[in-house]
């Protein structure tokens, strides 16, 4: 009955572009991205239905509750405006990987004691999605991350690069990492 889902659904994307701007602490970060939209069917035929895909992405479970809570009073909001109604589902599917102060300096000495002082870098927390950070809820730990990169052998592309490749050689030194530290940490209880 003329109730349009994609002008609802476009409106819906640039308004929700506000809320980690206007709505959450600006010294939080906080990413909300929307990857998918689907909408209609045939060209020439008002869109019955919308659906929205997407992620957010935080560091504190108070930014992540104030977004989610933003989202679903936009959409809500939105659709009333347009007379539509709305279906919102949020599912928290990564928690924020945070490491434990102990466990990361103890992975960044064993790094530098078996690889060297230039194998350890201290890199500014990132947005990226971890299955990792469901560990950190129940035990003291750390995400080390290790680099491939060997431009002579083609493997110079970020991850998720149509052309990222991982020269197979340097997973042996990262296993020795993650072995050595395996072993330290669990020394360090001497069972």
């Amino acid at each position: 009955m003329t109730k349009d889902a994609v002008v609802m659904v476009s409106q819906y994307i640039a308004h929700i572009q506000t809320i980690t701007s206007r709505a959450t602490d600006l010294m939080e970060a906080a990413v909300l991205n929307l990857g998918k939209v689907e909408a209609g069917e045939p060209f020439n035929i008002i869109a019955e239905n919308a659906k929205l895909e997407g992620t957010v992405r935080t560091f504190d479970a108070k930014t992540r509750d104030i977004v989610e809570t933003e989202m679903k009073r936009y959409a809500e909001r939105t659709a009333t405006m347009y007379g539509g109604t709305v279906k919102f589902k949020y599912h928290r599917v990564l928690d924020p990987v945070i490491n434990e102060t102990q466990s990361a300096q103890l992975v960044q000495s064993i790094a530098r004691n078996s690889f060297g002082e230039d194998s350890v870098g201290d890199f500014p927390p990132t947005m990226g999605g971890k299955g990792f950070g469901e560990y950190t809820n129940y035990i003291n730990s750390a995400f080390a991350t290790f680099g491939t990169r060997n431009i002579s052998k083609g493997s110079d592309y970020p991850h998720h690069h149509a052309c990222f490749n991982v020269v197979e050689e340097s997973l042996k030194v990262s296993a020795e990492l993650y072995v050595q530290y395996a072993l330290s940490y669990l020394y360090q209880y001497k069972f």
